[in-house]
């Protein structure tokens, strides 16, 4: 008999991590998966895995099965290039050593394998797409799940993994907004409704899979072999390394806005483009970014959009999870890894024995009071770091993407100055481990049960 039930809304990287992770660390919890689509796609681009995230991935016991599909095979490490890009002569400004691992992966490959790893297929329900939920303040009573087609479902706990489109954060922050507003407090109400919606980054990625033999290492682009590399340039850089144990070049190519940043994007996130396209973007840079644009037939281009900084990922016992909570910039690598992080801490928490029912509401706070800053402080410094490599800071305001590509603007000093501002962004990763935050949340949820178990004034008098 399972302690309580628990619906996830969403089998994408994160619902998935979160099942598995239940599967492992929380076994008498039963749980559902409730998919939008009619299939789990696995097409998509590139992930990495740096140390926190392998630390999950690792735990969950998946290390076998991934490392035999991991970009860089059992190398446990990808060291990275930072290259002035945007003329005819570029050249390494910065090389990162690496000294932790990261791995990389398709996003198929990692999904497969987390497919294998939920226990069973009767656990995942198709076209099932959450439009709302009924929840009540009585943690007796269950959470009634409403679908688009009209059937319902119930659960203790819901769990909104549904990805930056979330429907379970519109109708949390629906009710949010509209409870501020029957309280009379209009600006807090028109705060809340904004974050129901993602809003534009300013920025489009151009992503594309380049397949290539690694036996020849005579191609003109071999410096993505064996590393990430960034070339980078006014407004605009290139991300690339591989993936499927080298055979593709997943690659990024970033188009800054920053008049667009914070808007809400009309049309389409996703369409496909032709090279040509791309190839203005890029027209003088380096020989070694003009052969990879000749190599590419299509790219995908992309509208990157955030979910705002929420003031909270929960509502009584409704949670958020992965991108439906903070879906962020691609440029520190680690949206995916956030995710994981979410559904490790989550499950952890859950699986305490302690944690019964009338319980489920402690673990959530205890959830949010964790991942929350972590997740939150990790997307502000992608976008930072994004608009780093683009050469969008302060010290380089005046410099043009003409000047910049003269080779005359932008000085060694210039670049030493963007290569220590990039490495500072990644700092939080040091010093800090996703087993340490375990711990501290572990420690937060023992003392709330224990104020939550212990006598009233008047109960303790007679």
């Amino acid at each position: 008999m399972p302690k309580f039930t628990v619906a996830i809304a969403g089998a994408g990287l994160g619902g998935l991590a979160f099942a598995v992770a239940l599967r492992k660390y929380a076994p008498d919890i039963d749980f559902h998966l409730y998919e939008a689509t009619g299939e789990l796609a696995t097409a998509g681009a590139g992930i990495a895995a740096q140390p926190r995230t392998w630390f999950v991935l690792k735990d969950l016991g998946l290390e076998d099965a991934l490392l035999r599909v991991a970009g860089n095979g059992d190398t446990p490490s990808l060291p990275a290039l930072e290259r002035k890009s945007d003329e005819p002569q570029g050249f390494t400004f910065n090389e990162i050593v690496a000294t932790e691992n990261t791995f990389t992966f398709h996003r198929g490959d990692l999904q497969r394998v987390l497919i294998d790893h939920v226990g069973g297929s009767e656990r995942i329900h198709l076209n099932k797409q959450v439009e709302s939920y009924t929840q009540s303040a009585d943690p007796s009573e269950k959470i009634t799940v409403h679908f688009a087609d009209g059937t319902t479902a119930k659960c203790d706990l819901l769990v909104g993994a549904d990805g930056i489109k979330s429907r379970v954060r519109e109708a949390m922050y629906t009710r949010f907004s509209n409870a501020a507003k029957d309280a009379g407090r209009d600006g807090e109400a028109e705060f809340l409704e904004s974050c129901i919606h993602a809003v534009f980054s300013g920025t489009f990625g151009y992503r594309a899979l380049l397949r290539r033999d690694p036996a020849k290492m005579s191609e003109p682009y071999p410096s993505t072999m064996t590393n990430l590399v960034l070339y980078c340039g006014k407004n605009k850089h290139i991300v690339a390394y591989p993936i499927m144990q080298g055979r593709v070049l997943n690659l990024l190519a970033i188009i800054l806005k920053p008049e667009l940043e914070g808007t809400v994007y009309e049309g389409p996130w996703m369409v496909k483009a032709p090279k040509e396209e791309v190839q203005e973007y890029y027209i003088g840079w380096e020989r070694e970014v003009d052969d990879i644009m000749q190599a590419v037939d299509t790219w995908n281009r992309w509208a990157i959009n955030v979910v705002k900084k929420l003031p909270t990922f929960v509502d009584g016992r409704v949670a958020l999870l992965g991108d439906a909570a903070h879906a962020m910039t691609p440029y520190l690598g680690a949206g995916a890894g956030q995710g994981f992080e979410d559904a490790f801490i989550l499950a952890r928490l859950l699986g305490q024995p302690d944690i019964s029912r009338n319980k489920i509401s402690l673990a959530l706070k205890i959830y949010d009071q964790i991942r929350r800053p972590v997740a939150q402080d990790v997307a502000a410094r992608s976008w930072e770091c994004g608009k780093t490599h683009c050469f969008y800071i302060p010290q380089l305001d005046g410099v043009t993407p003409e000047m910049s590509s003269s080779g005359n603007s932008i000085t060694r000093e210039d670049l030493k100055n963007v290569a220590q501002r990039a490495e500072k962004l990644q700092e939080w990763r040091e010093g800090t481990t996703i087993a340490g935050d375990l711990q501290v949340a572990l420690r937060f949820l023992g003392e709330e049960l224990a104020k939550a178990s212990a006598p009233t004034r008047a109960e303790s008098h007679l």
